[in-house]
């Protein structure tokens, strides 16, 4: 062999040494870090906490060596190395800055890798990262700071889109710090999907919209969640803010599936009425009341509005009794009359209210207007007394 042949072959053997070397570092790394994975996947990470630091000091230097700085598999190894030491400490801001530079690795492997050939360990580390986030969130709510919660579970979201769980747990954050508008945005979401507890996201949906005064969408995702799930909490929301926001000539027809369901439930009764006295159908709305009276007879809230239906009823007629000119004293006559029929007819009610609650202002005072028609001072003073004595 010529000496300038021997010399080349030695320079050339130097250089595939130092290429080796470099790639020794990168090896050592991917050696002590699956080490670390197996013992942490064993439940004994704290065991394995040697071989990631080793792995971290190997892959530092062939991330900065030229030989080897620019090997896709070199960054993305960075990027899980760094993930998993961020995750052993999410308190310090040491662990902030690690995950950062762990990010920076996972950018640097998507700008080399231009053939994917490292998509399997970019999962990894994303999944890494998610882990994270969702750790800071986690102690964050624990520690009743809502808003960090929020923060955290939506940033680990950015890593797992689509995941249903940490949506569950963004939508609960914002909740608890009143973020309202971020609580809609990810309930909504969830509602796209088959989530298990998306019976209960969508009552508590519905609550949120009307917390914020949007009735319309309050009862919009009742309706809808209710049919679709056949909920009984749902549909029982829907009745009621239906009903609150004078809707109740519109919510008959799901009310009265809800008792034919359910025919000992008092309460849907009870709804009935407030619905047929909506639309002004007073015998219908007596007849409701009266059938929730009949399942519970000390049900105050439909004694009291079936007193309140008769007694209205016959005010009305005295009113416009009252109205009538002098030339229609026949006329004024039979109004006075049938006014007091609807008057005695509600007594018995009236009565029923302050028997089964003797401090029900409402009660009293639609018994002193009875016996105020009736001209009955003595027992309009008597009710006065008790008024005093209650209020």
């Amino acid at each position: 062999m010529k000496i300038k042949s021997f010399l080349t072959f030695v320079a050339f053997l130097a250089i595939q040494t130092a290429v080796f070397a470099q790639k020794g570092e990168l090896n050592g790394a991917k050696t002590n870090y699956e080490k670390y994975v197996q013992l942490k996947d064993a439940g004994t990470a704290a065991l394995g906490l040697s071989s990631l630091n080793s792995a971290k000091l190997s892959i530092e230097k062939a991330s900065v060596n030229e030989k080897t700085m620019n090997l896709p598999e070199v960054w993305v190894y960075k990027a899980m190395i760094l993930g998993d030491l961020a995750l052993t400490d999410t308190v310090s801001l040491s662990a902030d800055k690690t995950f950062s530079e762990a990010k920076a690795a996972f950018q640097k492997t998507v700008e080399l890798d231009k053939e994917g050939q490292n998509k399997g360990n970019l999962d990894r580390a994303n999944n890494l990262f998610a882990q994270y986030e969702l750790n800071k969130g986690v102690k964050a709510y624990q520690e009743r700071n809502y808003e960090a919660a929020f923060n955290g579970f939506n940033n680990s979201l950015t890593h797992k889109p689509g995941d249903t769980t940490l949506t569950y747990y963004a939508g609960l954050a914002a909740i608890n710090s009143q973020n309202y508008a971020g609580a809609i945005e990810k309930y909504n979401t969830l509602l796209k999907t088959n989530f298990s507890a998306n019976k209960e996201i969508a009552l508590d949906l519905s609550r949120i919209y009307a917390l914020q005064k949007d009735t319309a969408n309050a009862i919009k995702v009742a309706g809808e969640y209710g049919t679709k799930f056949n909920n009984v909490a749902l549909a029982t929301q829907e009745i009621e803010l239906s009903l609150m926001s004078g809707r109740g000539n519109q919510i008959i027809s799901k009310i009265s599936q809800q008792a034919e369901k359910d025919p000992k439930n008092k309460t849907y009764q009870f709804y009935l009425g407030i619905a047929y006295t909506a639309g002004k159908d007073y015998k219908q709305a007596e007849a409701a009341y009266i059938k929730a009276i009949d399942i519970d007879p000390k049900y105050e809230d439909a004694l009291l509005n079936l007193s309140s239906t008769i007694l209205n009823q016959g005010i009305d007629i005295y009113n416009a009794a009252n109205k009538l000119p002098a030339n229609k004293q026949k006329e004024y006559e039979a109004g006075v009359k049938s006014a007091n029929v609807q008057f005695d007819r509600a007594l018995p009610f009236l009565q029923r209210v302050v028997e089964v609650n003797p401090k029900s202002v409402s009660g009293w005072e639609n018994l002193k207007t009875y016996y105020l028609v009736k001209r009955n001072q003595a027992k309009v003073d008597e009710i006065n007394k008790t008024l005093s004595s209650i209020k």
